[in-house]
This record gives C-alpha cells, structure tokens and sequence, in this order.
C-alpha cells in the first residue's frame, strides 16, 4: 500500500515538474511596437479652476517657479522676469490675462517657458495635468467676437468624449502682452530682456 501511495505522489510531482518545463518553454511573447499617434500632442494644466490645453510643440520647458522679478509700469498681465540659465525671460501670470483671481504658488504651480516665435517667454500655470494626443476633428475654431476680452487668447475648443476644453493660443499671448499697443511686440520683447 506505502508502494501505491509513493508512485502517486511521485507521479503527481512528475506532473508538476512537466507543467513547470513546459511553462518555461513557452516562446516569450513578442512586444508590439508602440503605436504611432495621429494629430497634434497638447499638454493639459490648470489656472484658476479652468483646464486648458496648449500645443506640446510651444513648450519647451516645464520649471519650478523660480524668484520672479517685479518690473514696474509694465501690464498688469506680466507679472515680472526670471533669470533662467544666463536669460531675461518675461513671465505673464495666466490667471490675470483670463480674469481669474490671482491665487497663490503651491506646490503644483509651474512655469511653462514657451517659444511662439522667436522669443521666449514664461507661463504660470497651478498644475499641470496630462499629456493628450487629438485629431484635427477634434478641435473647434472659436469665431472671431465670440469670446470676451479676457478669454481672446483661446483659439479653439478640444473636445474629448467627457470633456470640452479651451486651447490656449501663444502667438496671441505674445502679441496681446508683448505689444506697445500697435501690434509690434518685438519692439518691447527686445528691451524686456
């Protein structure tokens, strides 16, 4: 009877030992590649209680706030510089230029540092939030007059299933804010920094 008991239970660990070869024998999957995305990428953050998108192709940093230099007389959008790697950068405080309340620094607000142009400049933003590929589809224009003054640096719309969401436009940022009031924002970019 011992001698039964001794081929069942070597018969079973037999069994697992097969099961255990066999798993190690399977061929590893092969990874797919990563699938290419279609459209255009936007970067997702926060000012005020607003999420608003703005092209990853403008951004070409994301930094800590670093101490901001007051300018006096400048507009009440600019809300100083910063010395960032030998550079004057001008930065325009977002909740300002939108009509929300000023709000304070956290430990979430960023600085977008953006080059529409030829010229840099400096974004506050409260938090950033994600990283988002859309389709042209995807993207309303806003027509022109539609929005108040305030909100004249929206270019579009990004609409997602759950969500409708203004896109910031930069190039706007910098002619509204780096212009002496007749379009030439060079002029006054060149003696900010």
């Amino acid at each position: 009877m011992s001698l039964v008991r001794t081929q069942r239970n070597g018969g079973s660990m037999l069994e697992e030992l097969r099961k255990k070869l066999e798993l190690q024998c399977v061929p590893a999957k092969v990874e797919e590649p990563p699938l290419l995305h279609q459209g255009t990428q936007f970067l997702v953050f926060r000012t005020g209680e607003q999420e608003v998108l703005i092209s990853s192709a403008d951004v070409r940093e994301i930094i800590l706030p670093p101490p901001i230099a007051f300018l006096p007389r400048s507009r009440s959008e600019l809300e100083g510089v910063v010395a960032l790697r030998g550079e004057i950068i001008p930065v325009v405080n977002l909740r300002r230029m939108m009509g929300f309340a000023r709000g304070g620094l956290s430990a979430s607000t960023r600085v977008l540092i953006v080059r529409p142009k030829e010229h840099e400049f400096g974004l506050i933003v409260d938090e950033i939030r994600e990283f988002l590929w859309l389709d042209e589809n995807q993207i309303e224009a806003i027509p022109q007059g539609y929005l108040p003054n305030e909100f004249r640096v929206v270019s579009g719309l990004a609409k997602t299933p759950s969500l409708v969401r203004p896109v910031l436009d930069v190039k706007r940022i910098l002619a509204i804010v780096f212009s002496n009031g007749e379009g030439d924002e060079k002029n006054l970019m060149q003696s900010a920094s």
